[in-house]
């Protein structure tokens, strides 16, 4: 009977900690996962999962989500702090998986992904200034071939260069040229998988790429 007991509470135990460590991996994810994701903020933008042009529209979108990536930290403090007090004050299993969540978000948050590449974050800064470079190179080509100047392919992939970010990479819709070998993570869009799997997915990445990041070359 003892043991049956032992067991029972084994489980409850499991659940309410499983219970509290949803909670955490979710509350801080709520700015990324529904402030983007309206239609009005949206009406500039190809639908989810097509191509999306490299545009200055495209960098502001990337600055926000940059911004609310890092706000998840603020989110994270409230959640930390009760579930520290419900283990302190409580003994509570639903507290530690809230507590246990929590510092591994503010811990994922801080550290970088890799020491060694270039994109430490889904949306690095050095990640912004490539992509403004792809814009400047197509103003570039504007001001060229206005002068009638050669185009050097080495800087600018054709005369009629399209930056388009595809699931695995920037790639020129002309001449079908990768611009840039980085796989697109979450931008904001509103997911055609809908809101349950797209969240879903949103929160089993965070906000990464689906395609794992590539080494650098």
């Amino acid at each position: 009977m003892n043991g049956c007991f032992s067991l029972v509470t084994l489980i409850y135990g499991v659940i309410w900690l499983m219970i509290g460590g949803m909670i955490g991996h979710i509350i801080p994810r709520i700015p990324i996962l529904f402030f983007t994701r309206y239609k009005s903020q949206n009406f500039m933008f190809p639908p989810h999962p097509e191509p999306i042009p490299i545009t200055a529209e495209l960098l502001v979108r990337i600055l926000n989500l940059r911004r609310l990536y890092w706000m998840s930290i603020l989110f994270t403090l409230p959640s930390l702090f009760f579930g520290w007090i419900m283990i302190t004050w409580a003994d509570s299993t639903l507290g530690f998986g809230l507590f246990l969540a929590s510092g591994w978000t503010i811990v994922s948050r801080l550290l970088p992904d890799s020491t060694d590449k270039k994109y430490n974050y889904p949306y690095s800064l050095n990640l912004i200034f490539d992509l403004n470079l792809l814009i400047n190179s197509g103003r570039l080509k504007d001001v060229l071939v206005d002068e009638g100047m050669d185009i050097n392919e080495s800087l600018i992939c054709c005369k009629y260069i399209d930056p388009q970010w595809e699931v695995g990479s920037v790639r020129c819709s002309n001449c079908n040229r990768i611009l840039l070998d980085y796989p697109r993570p979450d931008l904001g869009r509103i997911r055609i998988d809908g809101m349950l799997k797209g969240s879903m997915r949103i929160l089993l990445l965070d906000s990464r790429p689906l395609l794992s990041l590539k080494e650098e070359k």
